[in-house]
């Protein structure tokens, strides 16, 4: 039996007798490296069984991998129809819900507009807290002064009306009113401010005076006036 120093690759001739089952301690005689090394063990290899086929009556390949392939596809053909029914419902409640919110998302971008269309829509906004300027006109720089005329107490107030539109608008009546602590309107009076349309931009003054303002008279509103409003006054 040929054996090799795993060391220094010295081969020895050695009689196999030599060698215990569960292996000798051998050492190098050149250069002093000591190893375990086993008895070879013969391994014989049993020959290979072959397991009969059966193969039942009538059975084709051919046919049974046609028959496979054409379920496949039919699964397939079914998972893309149950697919596409499912994106057309999706697509159904997506413009469903598209035409649920575009009126919502029209009234909170042009409420101007809506109101235009639809006078009454206003007290609809005016519940939710949302002042609609429909005019393109705003009110600016108000300014109150009490005075004391021959004995006679006057209220003045002067502003500004500025064009915040991009077109041209004319000015409608302003409509004053006094109110009370509790929010309780005691006396209002309107205004024409004989001013000429105003170009975008354009700013225009206004001055209105009220002699013996009620006495419990605390807050003041001024807004436009609407058409049945233009001319009337309250008395003090």
């Amino acid at each position: 039996m040929i054996i090799s120093c795993p060391s220094c690759s010295t081969r020895y001739d050695m009689p196999a007798s030599r060698f215990a089952a569960e292996g000798t301690l051998i050492k190098c005689a050149a250069c002093g490296h000591s190893w375990l090394e086993g008895q070879a063990i013969e391994i014989h290899t049993a020959p290979a069984t072959q397991l009969p086929v059966t193969i039942e009556p009538g059975f084709e390949p051919d046919h049974e991998i046609r028959r496979l392939v054409e379920a496949t596809r039919e699964a397939q053909e079914v998972f893309a129809a149950r697919r596409r029914a499912r994106l057309r419902r999706l697509s159904g409640w997506m413009s469903l819900a598209a035409a649920v919110a575009a009126p919502v998302i029209f009234a909170a971008l042009a409420p101007g507009t809506v109101v235009s269309l639809a006078p009454a829509s206003i007290a609809v906004y005016r519940a939710i807290g949302w002042e609609v300027n429909i005019y393109g006109l705003d009110l600016r720089r108000i300014e109150t002064q009490h005075m004391v005329v021959d004995g006679t107490r006057v209220l003045a107030i002067r502003g500004e009306i500025a064009n915040i539109s991009g077109s041209e608008k004319k000015i409608p009546w302003l409509r004053f009113g006094l109110k009370s602590g509790t929010d309780a309107e005691v006396y209002n009076w309107t205004l024409d401010s004989a001013a000429w349309p105003l170009r975008p931009g354009e700013v225009t003054s206004f001055v209105t005076r009220v002699a013996s303002p009620p006495e419990d008279a605390a807050n003041i509103e001024i807004r436009f006036a609407h058409a049945h409003e233009i001319g009337t006054r309250s008395a003090p």
